[in-house]
């Protein structure tokens, strides 16, 4: 599991731009007015020919170690593998293990790219291009009727649990009917299913609260309702939401969105993010499209034996707190655990 921390202060980072060391609640507020990076903004904007993009401002922290924290932008085009490539890159020493993120009670996990089998394809001595399958198509609007069309027949109740509930003249679900067939894009589809699915949860939860102020015909009613709706929600959003790595960051961010991040399904390193603000603005890199804005400092942890500087730490998952787990060089090669790791700037510290 992830290493957590049970230690509650403080951190502190530094300032991409300015070098200035600041304490983790004052580096958001700091990165705004900032006169070093509006200069290297203004700079940027006056002799970069690329065109100006949304960029968004991106706090990536620790879920049980907050102490462990990055603020960084990123093109809001960008898609979900470049944010997993940066994060790795970050604060994770390997990447032999499955990672995803989780956005909005949707999961995007890690798959392998088209790339990967060009290139595999290549080495045994196929051109790349030959046996590629054509890119996918954008769903029309038709298609998407289609399928809710065949949704509707297949999980209405008709075909469902028996019930003596007439929902054909019942005017709620007549009516959640026509607004869901209603004409949409794709993306606002799946916003609207999705829209759909947080509002189901709340009423079921608000209907047991109510249970004893409903008659049971009511009570009846409501809860198959609410079955019947979550069915169709979720086999809807199985059929039409790209939930792959590859989706773009503005597809599925917008500011103030909460997310999360684990690497690693056995011995897992959990992390929290938040959009916090969004502009128009220049990529940096050619390559890197991430910049970096602020990292927190690597924390001072003394050795358990003779109090300096902490160099390693022991790979001891029965440990909740680094504190008690570390050591200087010297101490470590006198001790007897079983496997150490070096104590690195990161929320998977100590963890193999």
């Amino acid at each position: 599991m992830a290493t957590r921390s049970t230690e509650r202060f403080m951190s502190s980072g530094t300032c991409a731009f300015c070098k200035a060391e600041l304490a983790k609640n004052k580096i958001t507020q700091h990165l705004k007015s900032c006169k070093q990076r509006l200069i290297t903004v203004a700079e940027q904007e006056k002799t970069s020919r690329k065109p100006k993009t949304r960029l968004f401002h991106i706090l990536a922290e620790g879920q049980y170690s907050p102490q462990y924290w990055l603020h960084f932008e990123v093109p809001a085009s960008e898609p979900l593998w470049t944010l997993d490539q940066f994060l790795k890159d970050m604060w994770i020493d390997d990447s032999d293990h499955l990672s995803g993120f989780t956005i909005n009670g949707t999961t995007y996990s890690e798959n392998y790219s088209e790339e990967f089998f060009v290139m595999e394809r290549a080495e045994e001595g196929e051109e790349p291009g030959e046996g590629e399958e054509p890119e996918e198509e954008e769903i029309t609007e038709d298609e998407l009727k289609e399928l809710i069309d065949k949704a509707l027949i297949t999980f209405t109740p008709e075909h469902g649990v028996v019930t003596d509930f007439d929902f054909k003249v019942d005017p709620q679900w007549t009516t959640w009917i026509a607004d869901l067939k209603k004409p949409r894009a794709l993306d606002d589809l799946v916003e609207f299913l999705k829209e759909e699915r947080t509002r189901l949860s709340k009423e079921k939860r608000a209907s047991w609260k109510n249970e004893q102020s409903l008659s049971p015909k009511e009570m009846h009613r409501r809860y198959f309702l609410t079955y019947y709706q979550k069915i169709i929600v979720e086999i809807l959003l199985d059929e039409v939401e790209d939930r792959s790595m590859g989706v773009s960051l503005a597809r599925v961010l917008k500011v103030g969105q909460k997310f999360s991040y684990i690497y690693d399904y056995g011995s897992s390193t959990y992390i929290q993010l938040r959009v916090i603000a969004e502009r128009e603005g220049i990529v940096q890199g050619e390559w890197k499209s991430v910049q970096l804005l602020a990292q927190n400092n690597a924390l001072s942890v003394p050795c358990r034996i003779c109090g300096n500087p902490a160099t390693y730490i022991a790979v001891d998952y029965a440990h909740d707190d680094i504190n008690g787990n570390c050591y200087c060089d010297k101490c470590a090669s006198k001790s007897e655990e079983d496997a150490m790791l070096p104590l690195s700037n990161s929320p998977r510290v100590g963890v193999l």
